[in-house]
């Protein structure tokens, strides 16, 4: 067996490291193991910004280096980083629409269970969606800045080494323990309004707002490309219209989330309502969207 095809071989085979035999048979051997690694990756529809490439090391072995986006994408820990990741992929050309790299079926399609496993922190302190939901949901947002409903919150402008001990007491409202006062303490800064425990995200630049892309018309064109259903307007069409307009259409617009405990306080049975709801789409078998390249095949599934 000649060096190349043993190398192609072995990136075929999913090897990071490759070292050929002491003899030389004239045969590009560096080029044989990088078309091997290219294919697996292939094989495994990676798209190609997250694939790996191969160095040549000093012994005269190769060595698969990890794609830094593709590292980025296995690491991803908090709400935070998966925007910074989905907004560095939406600069990028990935053979999607010129400037939103993001609407691309395959790389949708391969970023979705790493998003879909991170849970949403909003402004709803009850929210129940994921950060892949949150980004199908501002592709429906054509030109507004902003997606309907509970919005995002960030992290980024919090001490690192406070934010895994911050209590939650309000939409944008936290406290932090070590911080505390005690109970003089805290009942005296509600006299003076300085609360060294108390951290509010709205006081930080941009209102403590986590930002996706705006993805205008070409996100509303992708969305119907895709067959994706924007749940979250069904949803607010479904309890707005048992609710009087002067109040429902208000209240389940920006406020939704955001000023749940005053709709609550209007419409004490909406809560109910909306979770006999979200066990409803929860029941609905996620869309199946296939897409054909030459002969083959790609199934993708998206919410």
């Amino acid at each position: 067996m000649s060096n190349a095809r043993e190398a192609y071989i072995a990136g075929l085979s999913g090897s990071t490291t490759y070292t050929p035999s002491s003899t030389n048979d004239g045969t590009n051997v560096a080029e044989a193991f990088s078309a091997g690694v290219q294919t697996n990756q292939q094989n495994q529809n990676k798209p190609d910004i997250f694939q790996d490439t191969v160095s040549v090391q000093d012994d005269g072995s190769f060595q698969v280096e990890k794609n830094p986006l593709q590292q980025q994408l296995e690491n991803l820990e908090t709400q935070d980083q998966a925007f910074n990741l989905i907004n560095t992929l939406n600069e990028m050309d990935t053979g999607g629409t010129s400037g939103m790299g993001i609407l691309n079926p395959n790389l949708l399609g391969y970023i979705k269970n790493p998003l879909a496993d991170l849970g949403a922190f909003t402004t709803d302190m009850n929210e129940g969606r994921n950060v892949y939901q949150l980004l199908i949901n501002k592709m429906f947002q054509g030109d507004n800045d902003r997606m309907r409903g509970a919005l995002p919150l960030s992290f980024k402008n919090v001490n690192p080494e406070a934010v895994d001990r911050l209590r939650r007491i309000g939409p944008t409202n936290f406290v932090d323990p070590n911080l505390s006062q005690g109970f003089l303490g805290d009942a005296f800064s509600l006299i003076t309004g300085d609360n060294k425990a108390a951290v509010n995200l709205s006081d930080f630049p941009g209102g403590g707002i986590a930002e996706l892309p705006n993805f205008g018309q070409a996100g509303l064109d992708f969305t119907k490309e895709q067959g994706f259903r924007n749940y979250g307007k069904i949803i607010e069409d479904l309890i707005t219209a048992a609710t009087p307009l002067k109040y429902g259409k208000m209240l389940a617009g920006e406020t939704m989330g955001g000023l749940g405990d005053l709709y609550n306080s209007l419409y004490p049975n909406r809560r109910d309502d909306q979770d006999e709801l979200d066990t409803l789409i929860e029941s609905i078998d996620e869309e199946d969207v296939r897409t054909v390249e030459g002969d083959k095949k790609k199934e993708f599934f998206f919410f």
